[in-house]
């Protein structure tokens, strides 16, 4: 006997809201829930620095006599995160000084606060970024695509708000102690997107190392008249040229996979110099210029409109 198609159609929606309520909402909850509290290993890149964030977004500690410095605050659920990190490696939470902010977006200003609770470690980040992380994210001018705004107005993009205890301009050098870290303000991806280079001594050698900001053009950004965000052809361009200008042995950024994160940690556990691995003027040069392709491709496209 053949069903009605409207009684096929019911049945069929039937069958479908009990596999999404019986099936795959728990094994999308249970998903969720083993991403909050994924964890990478801590590890060890040359002479001072560790790595010390998640898998995908990435947070580095940089060791001192006189006090630590943490590079990036990860999102909003990375806190606690980094910190047990830290200890894992067998260092302390309370050595940590200074806080160095990269961009203002969710996923790399959204534990700050956490990790200044914690720490009581003073907050660094650029002119241009300072008022944004200062207000949670709030009135990002990098958020261009409407969409995007109308969520940030709403307040979805929000995180709680941690204290900028200084403001820091293009070659600024932030000391703690020993330690030197310069900021370079590389805009772009953000207009206060902050690169920091400082050096390591590993063994008998002097290691150059760049945080690079990201190079990610801001979705929905334009690049022809009316720029949106205002500035920012000219801003990616400016930030090509510093960033080829530095000089680098190591190289890291917010995002792990994009300096080769879990490749290079997996090779330096073999590996017979263990920096090694991580040593790569190569991909950072290699970096820089797929950037810039995808720069220059987006702008032709745009001109052409």
């Amino acid at each position: 006997m053949r069903l009605p198609l409207r009684h096929l159609v019911l049945v069929v929606a039937v069958a479908v809201a009990v596999l999404a309520g019986g099936v795959l909402v728990p094994m999308w909850r249970q998903a969720v829930e083993r991403n909050l509290d994924a964890r990478a290993d801590p590890h060890h890149i040359a002479g001072n620095l560790y790595f010390v964030g998640a898998p995908a977004i990435t947070a580095f500690l940089l060791l001192g006599a006189d006090g630590d410095v943490l590079i990036g605050g990860g999102d909003h659920l990375m806190g606690h995160k980094i910190l047990d990190n830290v200890e894992q490696l067998g260092f302390e939470r309370k050595n940590i000084r200074a806080l160095l902010a990269t961009d203002p977006h969710l996923d790399e200003a959204g534990g700050l606060a956490d990790l200044q609770d914690a720490t009581g470690a003073e907050l660094w980040a650029s002119d241009a970024n300072a008022d944004v992380i200062a207000a949670g994210g709030f009135n990002d001018p990098s958020i261009v695509y409407t969409p995007y705004r109308l969520m940030a107005r709403a307040g979805i993009n929000k995180y709680r708000a941690p204290r900028v205890d200084h403001k820091v301009k293009d070659g600024e050098t932030v000391h703690v102690g020993a330690l030197a870290l310069t900021a370079h303000i590389t805009p772009g991806h953000a207009p206060g997107c902050t690169t920091w280079t400082f050096t390591v001594r590993d063994h008998d050698r002097d290691l150059h190392v760049v945080h690079r900001c990201g190079l990610e053009l801001p979705y929905g950004a334009s690049l022809t008249d009316p720029q949106q965000y205002p500035g920012i052809r000219s801003d990616f361009e400016r930030s090509v040229t510093t960033l080829r200008s530095l000089p680098v042995d190591i190289w890291l950024t917010s995002q792990g996979r994009e300096y080769g994160r879990f490749r290079k940690y997996e090779a330096s556990l073999k590996a017979e110099d263990p920096a090694g691995p991580f040593i790569d003027l190569e991909g950072y040069r290699k970096s820089i210029d797929n950037a810039e392709a995808a720069f220059r491709k987006l702008l032709a496209e745009q001109e052409r409109k």
